[in-house]
């Protein structure tokens, strides 16, 4: 079987080189490094898990997928880097069809899941690190939470390794390497030559940029978030105490809760 390169370790490049490797394919992975590499966009400190995607039904769909996969991964590496925290939102206005919340609410209930409604009685008396009087409207559901994602791809390089992935770090992407009208593997910025029967770019935020065709149709972006510890002065809104994954609508912040 012709070997198989993977370009990217971030959380997509290594779980492909991981299950192809399952699959019985010789895989190279490889990678600027080091990993996990620090300006990866799967290199966190955490990351929300959450079923909340509005009235999207195919990708709701997945997030339940997702979720069983990483209670899976708990129990498989014997420890726990998803925490079930469950996952609050957010909002000074009230729901109303159309909102993130209310599409969410609608379309998880109807799935049979439990999220909650919550009001300024409520947010004020389970959330107080959450200030009541400005955040009034909101819901919340138990599935849901939060992943220690760089600890995360440290594990999966880890199980990749394992596994008998040939792992090279100090490669970056330079080009693509064309022969007979076929993409033949990949030329690093160093010069270096990749070649494979079949290769796999995974390469995040970056793809615009290594594959510049593409930015018209691709575009990276971002957005903000905070680490709260577990008691803080009233600050923007927040009072003291540990809290569930949160996103707040707006201004549109995410929050999680410190890892002690």
């Amino acid at each position: 079987m012709e070997r198989t390169l993977v370009v990217g370790a971030g959380i997509f490049g290594v779980t492909a080189a991981i299950e192809l490797r399952k699959r019985g394919h010789a895989v190279r992975l490889v990678d600027p490094g080091p990993l996990p590499h620090p300006l990866a966009a799967s290199t966190d400190i955490s990351k929300v898990v959450r079923l909340e995607y509005g009235a999207d039904e195919t990708y709701t769909a997945l997030s339940e997928e997702s979720i069983e996969g990483w209670r899976r991964w708990n129990r498989d590496f014997g420890v726990s880097l998803y925490h079930e925290t469950g996952l609050l939102l957010l909002r000074r206005t009230p729901l109303a069809p159309g909102s993130l919340e209310q599409d969410s609410f609608e379309l998880l209930a109807g799935r049979g899941h439990r999220p909650e409604l919550l009001d300024a009685a409520a947010v004020r008396a389970r959330f107080p690190a959450w200030n009541a009087d400005l955040y009034r409207h909101g819901t919340y559901n138990r599935e849901g939470g939060f992943v220690e994602s760089g600890r995360v791809i440290a594990r999966l390089v880890e199980e990749a390794r394992n596994l008998g992935v040939e792992l090279r770090e100090g490669v970056s992407f330079g080009r693509l390497l064309e022969a007979a009208s076929r993409i033949a593997g990949i030329v690093s910025t160093e010069g270096e030559r990749f070649e494979a029967g079949q290769i796999v770019l995974a390469l995040g935020a970056w793809t615009p940029h290594a594959l510049p065709w593409l930015a018209s149709e691709l575009r990276s972006t971002g957005h903000r978030s905070s680490t709260s510890p577990r008691t803080t002065r009233r600050r923007s809104g927040r009072t003291g105490s540990r809290s569930s994954a949160l996103t707040s609508r707006p201004p549109g912040i995410t929050a999680f809760p410190c890892i002690r």
